[in-house]
């Protein structure tokens, strides 16, 4: 029995060089995949904040050309009601898309699109509704905030914006839906 305890002694202490050099090699290994890591988290929160730059300067950018197409469309007409009318249409709206799910208001939304009567009127109640989140059950977000021809678009279905845009061209309004 001592000669089999001495055996593997020696047998240990032949192959230690190669035991810590394996070791070495494994934590060296673990550390080289965890700095790869870090650095890789940190290449992927440069891009999200150059990409938080850039969606932010286009959000501005888009902000400013909704501005700019409410005035000059109110230049050349006038609205057919005031601007409170189409700030509550527009909660209205919203409250009948809000849910991803059974249970939202769409005839409802379509409704309402057909108070506009004419391109004033569409830029007030495109600027009210402005960037709204959808949401399934009221909990989980769906996709990003949408605008108001986000919002009819992905909600109503076919017959019902093309009631809209049959409504919208015998009234001479411009934006048709997809």
């Amino acid at each position: 029995m001592p000669d089999n305890h001495s055996e593997i002694q020696q047998q240990l202490i032949s192959n230690l060089p190669m035991i810590l050099l394996a070791g070495g090699a494994i934590y060296l290994t673990s550390k080289v995949i965890n700095g790869a890591g870090q650095t890789a988290d940190e290449i992927a929160q440069a891009l999200q904040l150059k990409k938080s730059d850039v969606q932010v300067k286009s959000e501005k950018q888009a902000q400013e050309a909704i501005d700019r197409y409410v005035n000059e469309v109110q230049q050349k007409q006038k609205p057919t009601r005031p601007d409170g009318f189409w700030a509550q249409l527009a909660e209205r709206i919203y409250r009948d898309t809000q849910y991803s799910a059974v249970g939202d208001a769409h005839e409802d939304a379509r409704f309402c699109m057909t108070y506009v009567g004419n391109d004033a009127d569409f830029a007030l109640l495109y600027k009210y509704y402005g960037k709204r989140q959808e949401t399934w059950f009221g909990v989980f977000p769906d996709g990003g905030p949408k605008d108001l021809t986000q919002a009819i678009s992905s909600n109503l279905n076919k017959a019902q914006k093309r009631s809209i845009n049959d409504n919208y061209a015998r009234k001479g309004i411009a934006i048709r839906f997809v």
